[in-house]
């Protein structure tokens, strides 16, 4: 494909990591057959003598000097099959509006500054990217993965955020045979906010070891710094002279900026570049870094000076080895290149938020599906389909994932609508209201995380959202489904489950958004019911799991998957004798459309769930065994309100329905494992094992 980037910079590697990042990415996706040209802006701290490459030879360099002169360069953005925008980009805002109008390929924002971007769009800074431009991109790439992507998402609209971390180009970086002349090394630009940890991690303990040299690299740091005699210090390093940095040291620090600690998921090229030397790595600590290095054997985190000195009087060659095995396995140049050819290519389909509805040329009568783009309502959506249903898709994309809609996106009698149900429904919805004759309502954050990340959100969808989907059905006349949830049960005092116990639930417990939300949800949906204002049904839902689960839903199957195809610390909460009644997805589907079309059931509820129940220690025990992982399992307290015991009682379902679910647990897993080694393999997060499906 033709790629074109309008980054900062590419040229010069001075004061900067966005430069060796862009040249290892674009390398990596120049090697991969692609076209590159890259546009800088020419900026005086990056020109003359500070530019470091001059005609790189996996892309064509041209600079341009302003807005106007970028005008000249409308074509060739034009005729590109993706543009992508980089952070810190001069006049980034109105960059971005000259793309977004010229382009006719794919366009996506490339955020290698993402904690930092989000605390100047707090606080109204838009210096080079602002909220009105981010939806208008059709990817948003950032350096930050976790649960930052989410926020970008829900609170910025951006189509898809995707997590490209940062990488290296291993054929540069690799480690050299060179006398070791520093203890402790550190190489970056000086930044207010990490000063306080070089002081603490690399400074002090170089006033404590008179005897041992240490090194700091990189431009910018005010004399008024007390350097103390056994600390080198080199003011810029270029990237050609990066790996006999790396390699003439014992080892090396990582400190990450405040803003980066805060969001987590944050690693510094220096990270990945340090690996690639075979440097063994002394770290501060942040949420994320663990998923990328294993602490003790591939890292060393620190929090003080004791600890600190600690690391230096450790052998730590083996350490060194195994990091750089892990950046070769999954962080080098070819691996985000590949990431980012995913990316562009998914992005380049037809995408749900660009989607028009495609009814209105026929009179066939049409299903609404409320959170169709979810783990449950994507695969819903797609068994309606196949029963030869009409499908009108509703979904704010908050928690739901745009790509489970990839497949549906091109079908005759499928139409997507994005918007969120606690608002007033839009026109793309209502003018089909004569021939709307059945409403799914599966429109809620389902995973304690997402829904407890915005409560308020939670109950309303809860609430509002359900009121607004009524309505809906009873001025059509059409049948309405309503998925409540077992968690109307609270930790629960009667086991089984049965639909006529009440429940045990805490209503002022930080799950109770959703708990409480769902109860009042039933009781609207059967006030309704009573009132002959509209043909209710009412499903319970068990905890479902199979392909589509979001990798960070906190649920406990997608978490043992996740964690054990990644060889990561495998976290269980409480003492994993709590038990769980795990339903495959496809027998979930079946249930809900089983209960959709029985005119017998009326408006009592009925619980849909797979019956067969484990502890939790259980399903870590099969997902070990499935995926030969070597993950540890790490206990952490159980969190609040979080039930004990959970197993339906399906009598009603199998009485009234005929429902039984079908899948058996060995082979629903077995399935989920193999979608989510895929899953991963495209992210940053690339598994150590792998899985085939049965």
């Amino acid at each position: 494909m033709k790629l074109v980037v309008l980054g900062l910079s590419l040229g010069s590697s001075w004061g900067n990591g966005h430069a060796t990042t862009w040249r290892a990415l674009l390398s990596g996706f120049a090697a991969r057959g692609h076209d590159i040209q890259f546009l800088e802006r020419t900026v005086p701290w990056y020109a003359g003598d500070r530019r470091d490459l001059v005609d790189p030879d996996f892309c064509r360099l041209d600079y341009y000097a302003d807005l106007a002169d970028l005008e000249n360069w409308r074509d060739t953005i034009a005729d590109a099959d993706a543009v992508l925008v980089g952070s810190y980009v001069p006049e980034g805002v109105e960059v971005a509006k000259l793309v977004q109008a010229t382009a006719k390929g794919v366009t996506g924002f490339y955020d290698i500054d993402t904690p930092v971007t989000l605390a100047k769009l707090d606080r109204g800074d838009y210096e080079y990217l602002s909220p009105e431009v981010i939806p208008g991109f059709d990817l948003y790439l950032s350096f930050t993965g976790g649960p930052t992507l989410e926020r970008i998402e829900r609170q910025y609209g951006a189509k898809a955020a995707r997590a490209l971390y940062c990488t290296v180009d291993a054929e540069r970086y690799q480690p050299q045979n060179t006398p070791k002349r520093w203890a402790l090394s550190y190489l970056g630009t000086y930044s207010d906010d990490r000063q306080p940890t070089l002081e603490k991690l690399l400074i002090e303990p170089a006033r404590r070891r008179p005897d041992l040299q240490f090194a700091v690299a990189g431009p910018q740091y005010p004399d008024t710094i007390d350097w103390p005699a056994n600390v080198t210090r080199i003011d810029h390093l270029p990237p050609a002279d990066h790996p006999a940095f790396y390699s003439e040291s014992r080892m090396t620090l990582n400190v990450t900026r405040a803003d980066m600690i805060a969001a987590g998921w944050s690693p510094s090229v220096r990270l990945f570049e340090a690996g690639a030397c075979g440097t063994p790595i002394l770290s501060d600590r942040w949420d994320g870094i663990d998923d990328l290095f294993e602490p003790g054997r591939e890292i060393i985190l620190a929090d003080t000076t004791e600890q600190a000195l600690a690391a230096l009087d450790r052998d730590a060659a083996a350490l060194g080895e195994a990091a750089r095995a892990r950046v070769l396995a999954a962080h080098t140049a070819q691996h985000r290149a590949e990431q980012l050819e995913t990316y562009l290519t998914q992005a380049a389909r037809p995408h749900p938020s660009r989607s028009k509805p495609r009814m209105d040329n026929n009179n066939a009568p049409v299903t609404v599906v409320a959170g169709g783009a979810g783990f449950i309502g994507s695969h819903l959506c797609q068994a309606l389909l196949d029963r030869g249903e009409t499908v009108l898709c509703l979904d704010n994309l908050q928690t739901s994932r745009a790509s489970n809609l990839d497949d549906l996106m091109d079908h005759p009698r499928f139409s997507f609508v994005k918007a969120d149900v606690i608002d007033k429904l839009p026109p793309e919805v209502t003018h089909l209201t004569s021939r709307i004759t059945r409403v799914y309502n599966l429109a809620c954050a389902a995973s304690p995380p997402h829904y407890q990340a915005d409560p308020e959100h939670t109950m309303l969808t809860c609430v509002l959202g359900t009121d607004h989907l009524l309505r809906l059905a009873e001025q059509s006349g059409a049948r309405f489904l309503l998925t409540s949830t077992s968690e109307v049960y609270g930790d629960p005092e009667v086991h089984p489950q049965r639909e006529d116990y009440r429940g045990a639930v805490s209503c002022t417990g930080p799950r109770a958004c959703y708990d409480e939300g769902k109860r009042a949800a039933e009781a609207m949906a059967l006030d309704f019911a009573r009132l002959d204002r509209a043909d209710v049904r009412i499903a319970r839902i068990f905890n479902t799991y199979g392909p589509r689960m979001h990798p960070d839903d906190g649920r406990v199957v997608s978490n043992f998957i996740c964690q054990a195809l990644s060889a990561d610390m495998m976290t269980v909460y409480g003492d994993g004798s709590q038990t769980r009644s795990f339903c495959y997805v496809s027998d979930m589907v079946a249930g809900l459309i089983s209960l959709m079309d029985s005119d017998t059931v009326g408006a009592e509820p009925v619980n849909l769930g797979n019956p067969n129940e484990l502890t939790v220690g259980d399903l870590v025990t099969r997902i070990v065994a499935m995926t030969g992982t070597k993950a540890r399992v790490h206990y952490q307290p159980l969190p609040v309100d979080d039930p004990r015991r959970r197993k339906p009682d399906i009598t009603r379902a199998k009485d009234l329905l005929g429902w039984t679910p079908m899948v058996a647990l060995e082979d629903g897993l077995s399935r989920t494992c193999a979608w989510f080694a895929e899953e991963l393999r495209q992210t940053d997060r690339m598994p150590l094992l792998s899985v085939a499906a049965e």
